[in-house]
């Protein structure tokens, strides 16, 4: 705006000689544009580092002092939060969550950076389903996640899928990606700023801009981020000899629970998560390479039926029953009940 009222206010035969001046070192211009556009690059590409387990190249533009520090910061914000409902070491759903991210993290010592963090648990008492696990190894349940799920196996998977972004260093790539994508941001609405003649068009172009960012790169990217969690994760619990085929069932059990609970369905694309229903059909097609790593980590054979099959056989009653219930007090289908039993090892 500045740029625009400061062009405004030049008298006729100023702007003239401007305009000339730009003409004839227009060339000085466009090396120094052009010197800025090779700066930008390189800052990119010397920036790029090798995403651990998966080999995938990203931008990664903090350093792991300065993003460790802004991890105890976020720590000590949920801990205020959460201080009057953490559940005491001595409850049993606490240990739980205790032994399966023990078990996780025992399993999967050939990995560096799970040897590398000291996994503390916090068991939360708050009603949502979630878990997430902070960049320096500091892990929050909720007990509605422990409600949430059947087995002790759907357990291991969600625990180890968040483990996994702090492994694969999610929050700090996430960052990165805000942090580049701002700088850019900031170029365009200067040029939007300077060159629209009106403020109000100049509001309507920031929003197009800030809309487009949002749905074509921030939530597309964590899309990405999340389905790449879940690969990592499922390798995580085949390698501490979960049944890794309760990994989908988690997400079908979610997407049924929507739809008993007559629940809007948000297009994936307005989403940062992929939808329940994708999620499951991408561990179903990794499930297979899942469970030949379980193989190969000598894991007992897996007994009974595939939870899938059985999960697909008592969805339609469950439906079924849902239709039947017309009071508002009816008991609803249970989905599912927290066992704390504990995979074989």
């Amino acid at each position: 705006r500045s740029i625009r009222n400061w062009w405004k206010a030049l008298p006729p035969n100023k702007r003239e000689l401007f305009k000339e001046s730009v003409r004839k070192n227009k060339w000085k211009i466009l090396l120094g544009v052009s010197s800025l556009g090779v700066l930008f690059v390189v800052f990119y590409f010397t920036h790029l580092e090798e995403t651990p387990i998966t080999g995938r190249a990203r931008l990664l533009v903090f350093g792991k002092e300065h993003f460790r520090e802004l991890s105890q910061m976020e720590y000590d914000m949920w801990m205020e939060e959460f201080k009057s409902k953490m559940l005491p070491e001595t409850d049993a759903r606490y240990q739980v969550v205790e032994r399966v991210v023990g078990h996780l993290s025992e399993s999967n010592r050939d990995i560096p950076q799970v040897l590398a963090l000291k996994w503390v648990i916090h068991v939360v008492d708050e009603p949502g389903v979630n878990a997430f696990v902070l960049p320096n190894g500091q892990v929050f349940v909720f007990t509605g996640l422990l409600n949430a799920v059947s087995d002790i196996h759907q357990l291991s998977f969600i625990l180890g899928h968040e483990i996994a972004h702090a492994v694969l260093e999610h929050a700090a790539e996430r960052a990165s990606l805000v942090h580049f994508l701002d700088f850019l941001s900031l170029i365009f609405l200067t040029m939007i700023w300077a060159i629209c003649p009106r403020d109000s068009l100049a509001v309507v172009g920031q929003w197009i801009q800030s809309k487009l960012q949002e749905f074509v790169f921030d939530r597309p990217y964590s899309r990405t981020l999340e389905a790449e969690a879940d690969k990592v994760g499922l390798q995580f619990a085949a390698k501490a000899c979960v049944d890794v085929r309760a990994s989908s069932v988690f997400w079908q059990q979610m997407e049924l629970a929507e739809t008993i609970q007559g629940q809007p369905k948000l297009p994936e694309w307005l989403s940062t998560h992929p939808s329940h229903e994708n999620r499951a059909e991408h561990l179903d097609r990794l499930i297979p390479e899942a469970l030949k790593i379980r193989e190969s980590c000598n894991c007992p054979s897996l007994s009974g039926p595939d939870p899938r099959l059985i999960f697909k056989l008592n969805m339609q009653h469950l439906l079924e029953s849902a239709k039947d219930q017309e009071t508002p007090n009816s008991t609803k289908p249970d989905l599912s009940k927290p066992k704390p039993d504990f995979p074989h090892t």
